[in-house]
């Protein structure tokens, strides 16, 4: 599903008004340099406990080459435009509804802007994100833990990648990526400095109350893929969609949606091969495996590997051993370490995968929209 959009709406398809249907030409100045300004428009107070969801509105104007470019962002929460809240996902049906919608709330805060243009309005960012109810008594904290166990950095190119909110959360970014992970229903209580969602709405406050007056705790797993820059999208897109435009009809589709979300969680199950998703074995039966694909393999190499694969599964897995190795060794060193744990894992019976991974792979198969259900 698609979450939070930033829309780019050239300055003149957009008309300024007030409350009286009036134009206006001023914003509230927020920053401002010799050959940059920026402008933000956004609800009232009244407007903000009016329980309505309204977008964040910012005009942009750029020096370039002599040239000024004024552009008007506009960033919000498809969901949240309809529902409230990000927990329930849309879907391609939603479009005209997201789009009616968000010109009706744009004009509110004294911004006019054909529904045409917003269909075809440029796409700055946008994040697609998808809820995992989970069953069988696993736990969002858990699976967070597992998939936080390889080495994010080195699967996506993040610069950084960190545990946060004790374990509830796991983040990985670039300046043009994100891969967050996290517990939903756990974020649903935080407040706004430490929530991974920092722009939480009445609706999804209430739904946490709901939540925890069940006899039965719910379990939600949220990833979300952040797509921050339009460079970004274009590589992305470039293999996964043959044909888009980066408009926001285009780019508001499930199967577009599906297919990034997948992309995601396909680069973190390929540490299948690094046999950190298979169900455990002793030490001993790996060894024996070692010795039934290897049979010239000598003792102190085979030992050598059951102590690497004991390593990348205890505590926080391949980021930490990464993390240990590089005090007193080169990038290098790391990555022959890596290819003879990759090549060792290929040894090792896949078909015992753990049953969370297979629950994760079937949601996202269907990809069915997640509909609260009280």
């Amino acid at each position: 599903m698609i979450d939070t959009v930033c829309l780019l709406v050239p300055l003149n398809e957009c008309t300024f008004l007030d409350k009286n249907n009036t134009e206006i030409p001023d914003w509230d100045l927020q920053a401002r340099t010799k050959d940059y300004q920026r402008f933000v428009r956004n609800p009232t107070k009244a407007d903000k406990t009016s329980g309505m969801y309204f977008p964040r509105v910012t005009l942009y104007k750029r020096k370039l080459k002599g040239d000024i470019l004024q552009n008007v962002k506009i960033e919000f929460s498809a969901p949240k435009l309809i529902y409230g809240n990000n927990l329930e996902e849309l879907i391609d049906g939603d479009f005209g509804r997201i789009v009616e919608t968000l010109a009706e709330r744009l004009k509110h805060v004294g911004v006019r802007i054909f529904q045409h243009s917003i269909e075809n309005a440029k796409v700055s960012a946008i994040h697609y994100s998808k809820n995992i109810l989970l069953t069988n008594g696993h736990t969002a904290i858990h699976l967070i833990s597992e998939i936080g166990k390889i080495d994010l950095r080195k699967s996506f190119d993040f610069s950084r990648a960190r545990f946060i909110n004790d374990g509830q959360s796991l983040c990985a970014h670039t300046d043009a990526h994100e891969l967050v992970i996290y517990d939903k229903v756990a974020d649903l209580n935080k407040g706004k400095k430490r929530a991974i969602d920092r722009d939480q709405t009445p609706r999804q406050i209430d739904l946490f109350k709901e939540f925890k007056e069940r006899k039965e705790l719910i379990e939600i797993l949220r990833f979300e893929i952040r797509l921050c820059k339009r460079v970004k999208m274009k590589s992305l897109f470039k293999t996964l969609v043959q044909e888009n435009d980066f408009t926001f009809k285009q780019m508001f589709k499930n199967d577009v949606s599906r297919k990034v979300v997948l992309y995601y969680w396909k680069k973190i199950i390929n540490a299948r091969n690094n046999g950190l998703f298979t169900l455990s074995r002793s030490n001993k039966d790996l060894l024996r495996e070692i010795y039934r694909s290897q049979p010239r393999i000598k003792p102190k190499q085979a030992i050598f590997l059951i102590g690497l694969s004991a390593l990348a599964t205890e505590g926080n897995g391949l980021g930490e051993l990464r993390s240990i190795v590089s005090k007193t060794a080169k990038d290098r060193t790391w990555g022959r370490i890596m290819e003879e744990h990759r090549a060792f894992a290929k040894t090792i019976p896949q078909d015992r995968i753990r049953d969370w991974v297979e629950q994760i792979d079937m949601v996202l198969k269907e990809y069915k929209p997640y509909k609260i259900s009280l």
